[in-house]
């Protein structure tokens, strides 16, 4: 009876080893996705036009654009910065809320949402008080792609639902 008990823990104390090497292997080699720099094919923006339909019926249509800067390192701070606003064209309101969310691309081919996001209830035309302003402070002067999502919501009409996102951009800035 004692071959058998001693052949029994044997083998489980080699299978336990090799299950516990397996598993650090495992961990080791698998890391996550990663800041990147982006191929040109995912770089390519939007126009930023939009045409949207008046809430009084369909013969009505309110026109104004959205327009964004491309992101960029702020000359004031080491950090990641973009603006968002809006210029009106024939829609019967003043003031639309801006919002603008920066975005970072991984190496698994995939922008993510970094940073803070930028909101703000802004008059059509942009300069310095008319916009918002997206932020992410850079962790490292590492080459990474960045581009910003700009949405424009009119106060007081409905809108679309389509967004501007701007074209991505190489910056020495890493979150």
């Amino acid at each position: 009876m004692r071959p058998t008990l001693r052949t029994f823990t044997l083998a489980l104390g080699i299978a336990s080893a090799a299950l516990l090497g397996t598993s650090q292997t495992v961990s080791a080699a698998s890391p996550g996705p990663v800041p990147a720099v982006a191929p040109a094919s995912a770089r390519a923006g939007s126009d930023g036009g939009l045409v949207l339909q008046g809430t009084g019926g369909a013969a009505e249509v309110c026109v104004f654009e959205t327009r964004g800067d491309y992101v960029h390192v702020s000359s004031s701070a080491f950090e990641a910065s973009g603006h968002g606003w809006w210029v009106n064209g024939n829609c019967p309101t003043t003031t639309a809320v801006v919002t603008v969310q920066l975005q970072e691309y991984y190496s698994d081919g995939v922008w993510r949402n970094v940073g803070s996001k930028g909101k703000s209830t802004v008059r059509s035309g942009g300069g310095s008080q008319g916009r918002a302003t997206g932020r992410g402070p850079c962790k490292s002067s590492a080459v990474t792609s960045w581009r910003s999502v700009v949405d424009v919501d009119l106060v007081g009409l409905s809108d679309s639902p389509e967004k501007l996102v701007t074209a991505g951009r190489d910056l020495a800035c890493r979150l």
